[in-house]
């Protein structure tokens, strides 16, 4: 759902965004997590960062691609990234999405900088949590909680019942998220699981 900060700078991932956004004529949501999955960074050859190091990267790097979209010279010091005034033409803001539920930093970064975040992987009693700890940390900010968007991601088991499935959709709607996102394993290999859900379950949400 997100793209990992750690696989490439902020200001490159801020300016490939702002041109898929215009090329895409503004249908981009452009989503940044921190990373938490050791072997990928590792098979990619990408250096695991220990968790501090991470979170204060990620939080860096989101200021960064705030800036570049929003400043026309942007200029930024951390102990992580830096920039200094780098070109974004046409510089454009795209939805800007968070994943992760990180109640210090992430959720953090998401009341002052994100459009929408993704919280709880499907855990109705975990996402009224964060959504409460993100509806302080708004009003610490000065920030309307209703103008960002909330998410979850539940995973689908090549087995799943459409009533069970249909279920913990309305349980994590009831805990205050505004999207789902689907996850199921294997589905490029075996489409009928896919097909299934479009005529099962969606149907009873359209």
């Amino acid at each position: 759902m997100v793209g990992c900060n750690g696989y490439r700078q902020p200001s490159l991932y801020a300016k490939i965004a702002s041109t898929v956004d215009v090329a895409s004529h503004g249908r981009l949501y452009a989503g940044l997590g921190a990373g938490w999955y050791e072997h990928k960074w590792r098979a990619y050859g990408y250096e695991w960062p220990e968790v501090p190091r991470r979170m204060g990267a990620f939080r860096e790097a989101v200021e960064i691609v705030y800036k570049m979209w929003t400043e026309n010279k942007p200029v930024y010091a951390g102990k992580h990234y830096h920039i200094d005034k780098p070109i974004n033409q046409p510089r454009r803001k795209p939805r800007f999405w968070l994943g992760g539920g990180g109640e210090k930093v992430t959720l953090k970064l998401v009341a002052k900088y994100a459009d929408g975040c993704n919280v709880g992987n499907g855990d109705a009693a975990l996402i009224r949590r964060k959504l409460a700890v993100l509806r302080d940390h708004c009003e610490r900010e000065g920030r309307d909680y209703a103008t960002i968007a909330t998410s979850t991601t539940i995973e689908v088991s090549p087995s799943w019942s459409t009533a069970d499935t249909a279920a913990r959709v309305e349980q994590v709607v009831a805990a205050g998220c505004d999207y789902v996102l689907f996850y199921i394993p294997r589905l490029a290999y075996d489409h009928e699981p896919l097909h299934r859900f479009a005529s099962d379950l969606i149907p009873q949400f359209g």
